[in-house]
């Protein structure tokens, strides 16, 4: 089991798993962005470089996770690694509606990523 210390953004980011921590923290950084975004109109433009910053986390943080995961033994990765899945395909999907209004897709990136937040972390101590 993964012990998670909550942040000051109620998030459980901290594992005790340096690249996880950094993950995580990485993502609560993107979804700050997005927050912001939202209070200050945020355009296409914008949506670019948070859907990049999207694809780096998951290139850069979801798979290496995993591989770490695998090699410590972790016993629900098959469920953790669903949830990557699961992240990547939301976001392709929002990234296939880039033309679309940007605030709304804004307000769809916010609201997914606090609601996946909140249920990765629940895969740590499933």
């Amino acid at each position: 089991m993964v012990t998670t210390n909550s942040n000051p953004n109620g998030s459980k980011a901290d594992t005790n798993i340096p690249l996880d921590d950094k993950g995580h923290r990485k993502l609560i950084e993107i979804h700050s962005h997005i927050k912001n975004l939202l209070n200050s109109g945020g355009n296409k433009n914008d949506l670019t470089e948070i859907f990049f910053a999207l694809s780096y986390f998951y290139e850069n943080y979801l798979i290496k996770e995993e591989i770490l995961l695998k090699r410590m033994g972790y016993p629900n990765l098959e469920c953790h690694s669903e949830s990557h899945k699961t992240f990547i395909r939301k976001i392709e999907k929002l990234k296939d509606s880039i033309n679309k209004d940007a605030m709304r897709v804004l307000k769809e990136l916010d609201i997914f990523i606090l609601d996946w937040v909140k249920d990765h972390e629940a895969t740590y101590n499933a």
